[in-house]
């Protein structure tokens, strides 16, 4: 009996008060610990179109640093929200950014996700994490690139059914994966945003040219 109010104790206690370091465990189990065969030495958008290193041709939704309320209320956007700013197909499909390799598929339904890690050319290691995945295409410890079709997103009709708007890339530029990946909702203040973050909007105006 005691055992039992104990873990019902500490299941309220995290109900109440979730942090990354009380929830990174749960989401382990998901990431494979691979290093890239390459270099990332040339970035792209995630979209195909007629130039991935302009950054006009993409439309951002939402951006950096914003406070949500939704999932965990209070929490600090990580990402920026983006689509294309123009398609011509229904089914937006989403691409590597660079060379690297897979290292962590989570989550289900609207939120899958995709993390990708990389290697810069002064030996950086950083990630790559692409949210709100409707199909992956690909799986743990796959060497990518550019070329690389990740998965594609929800279309408006398929993002209806789950009372949301979903039907956008949630994309984020990360310092560090040792969160493996419960940041994205559980980031609360500007030190934990800072500590595993970049912005991506600034990120892409540096690393496009």
């Amino acid at each position: 009996m005691m055992k039992i109010s104990l873990i019902l104790f500490l299941c309220l206690s995290f109900l109440q008060n979730p942090t990354i370091e009380k929830d990174k465990d749960r989401w382990k189990p998901y990431y494979t610990a691979a290093s890239p065969g390459q270099m990332a030495d040339s970035w792209y958008l995630p979209f195909k179109g007629s130039d991935r290193k302009k950054i006009a041709n993409i439309k951002i939704i939402s951006i950096f640093g914003d406070h949500r309320n939704s999932y965990y209320k209070g929490h600090i956007h990580t990402a920026i929200d983006i689509n294309p700013s123009a398609s011509k197909t229904k089914l937006i499909e989403v691409y590597a950014m660079a060379n690297g390799v897979v290292c962590s598929i989570h989550l289900g339904e609207n939120q899958k996700t995709v993390v990708v890690k990389h290697q810069l050319k002064n030996g950086t290691m950083m990630f790559t994490s692409y949210k709100h995945l409707r199909e992956v295409y690909v799986k743990n410890g796959q060497p990518v690139n550019q070329d690389t079709k990740l998965a594609r997103l929800f279309t408006k009709e398929e993002s209806k059914k789950y009372g949301g708007d979903y039907h956008h890339l949630h994309l984020e530029i990360r310092k560090k994966f040792d969160d493996y990946g419960c940041a994205s909702w559980l980031t609360m203040n500007k030190s934990q945003l800072d500590e595993r973050f970049y912005n991506p909007q600034a990120f892409l105006k540096t690393y496009l040219r």
